[in-house]
């Protein structure tokens, strides 16, 4: 573990936290924290489809910089609740992605974990726009997603961000019943 796995981690923590407490600002953090962990995914740890998945991360903390702004003339994003048939959507839409991020990666490139790295992937940008868009449910999704990213960074030696993973998975059930609180009373969509 070097000084990169500590910096990524101290950044990823801040972000995960500020988003827990429904703050824009964890976008900037998220920004610096997916640049870094992109680099060491490409450099270090041959996850290329985390690497890419952390390039995405750094346009959706921009977008999400944007999205959670408040404007003159336009009200705060509210968080609400997803229906059930969304969450089939939501699942499938995944499933989708995933499965076309398995086929790149084994036909492209040499990378570790290859389908089990193509369903993180491709669920956690599922996820990701959940959260920008304010779903109390991201928090859910990340849940499950990062128990299986504990195992993908352990099993590559990446001990410190396995560890995150851990933390994540506390800070997510914080940011739920946190998020919980701040629903209007019948807001679903």
């Amino acid at each position: 573990m070097g000084i990169i796995d500590w910096v990524i981690t101290g950044l990823s923590l801040v972000y995960v936290i500020l988003a827990a407490k429904n703050l824009r600002m964890c976008f900037v953090f998220g920004l610096l924290g997916s640049s870094l962990w992109a680099y060491h995914d490409f450099a270090n740890l041959n996850l290329k489809f985390d690497g890419v998945l952390q390039i995405f991360y750094v346009a959706m903390s921009i977008y999400g910089l944007y999205r959670w702004s408040k404007s003159q003339n336009e009200e705060e994003l509210a968080i609400t609740l997803m229906q059930p048939k969304k969450h089939f959507q939501v699942i499938l839409l995944g499933v989708v992605v995933s499965v076309i991020v398995a086929y790149v990666s084994s036909y492209f490139f040499t990378t570790e974990l290859p389908y089990l790295d193509a369903t993180t992937t491709g669920m956690s940008i599922v996820a990701t726009f959940l959260l920008i868009g304010r779903k109390l449910e991201n928090w859910l999704y990340f849940i499950v997603i990062d128990l299986a990213y504990i195992y993908i960074y352990g099993s590559q030696g990446a001990y410190l961000l396995s560890g995150i993973m851990t933390v994540y998975i506390v800070v997510a059930v914080m940011g739920y019943f946190s998020w919980k609180k701040m629903v209007p009373e019948s807001k679903s969509y």
